[in-house]
């Protein structure tokens, strides 16, 4: 119960949270920006999913309707606001950086917080998730550690964006460590993904009456 209300509080910052974005994007940026309106409504309906999810109107493999949440707000997140305000239009709208800021900020904790309800529900109804849950946070942790290293210029991601930044770093090693990374990346986000999606599989009846 506590999980459904926990995605439902979510649920609603999160379609609030797109409000402010889809009305900007009517002409506050010189024109209609569909773009980003087109990310910001995907955001909005992913926030009354969740709220729909909340109130129980979907019974079935709930935890994974949680988790696909998670991944259309990240996705909307990163080509809607990330891309499409962040990089390409926030130096001509500084006063709108704050509001970008935290709303980023505020829609990875959601995302974050999704995934930990789910793995919760799942993991109160059969236990036998708990190590694909673990199992999946150890391979997406490198991933989180290295894109925080790099955005805050610590350590190893200092040494990373050095490379990619730089005029040395222009030519054959900056695209080796580019493909090494995005493969590596990669595999660690499909193996976290599968891992996490065998887990919530352990919550349905099926395998609750496997497991009894």
């Amino acid at each position: 119960m506590l999980c459904r209300i926990g995605v439902g509080i979510l649920g609603v910052l999160i379609a609030a949270s797109a409000a402010p974005w889809a009305y900007f994007s009517l002409n506050h940026f010189g024109g209609f920006d569909w773009g980003l309106m087109g990310f910001e409504l995907i955001t909005m309906l992913a926030g009354i999913y969740a709220i729909l999810l909340a109130m129980g109107k979907f019974q079935s493999g709930w935890a994974i309707g949680v988790t696909a949440i998670s991944g259309a707000v990240l996705v909307a997140l990163v080509f809607g606001l990330y891309v499409g305000f962040i990089m390409a239009k926030q130096t001509d709208f500084p006063s709108l950086a704050p509001l970008a800021k935290y709303t980023l900020l505020g829609r990875l904790a959601a995302i974050a917080g999704f995934f930990l309800f789910a793995s919760i529900a799942v993991f109160i109804r059969n236990k036998a998730a708990f190590p694909f849950i673990i199992k999946s946070a150890l391979c997406i942790a490198p991933v989180i550690a290295a894109f925080a290293l790099m955005r805050f210029d610590i350590g190893p991601g200092a040494w990373i964006n050095n490379v990619l930044n730089t005029p040395a770093g222009t030519g054959a090693t900056s695209a080796v460590l580019s493909i090494t990374l995005g493969l590596f990346f990669i595999i660690l986000v499909s193996a976290a993904g599968h891992l996490l999606i065998r887990a919530y599989e352990c919550g349905r009846p099926e395998h609750l009456e496997n497991h009894s």
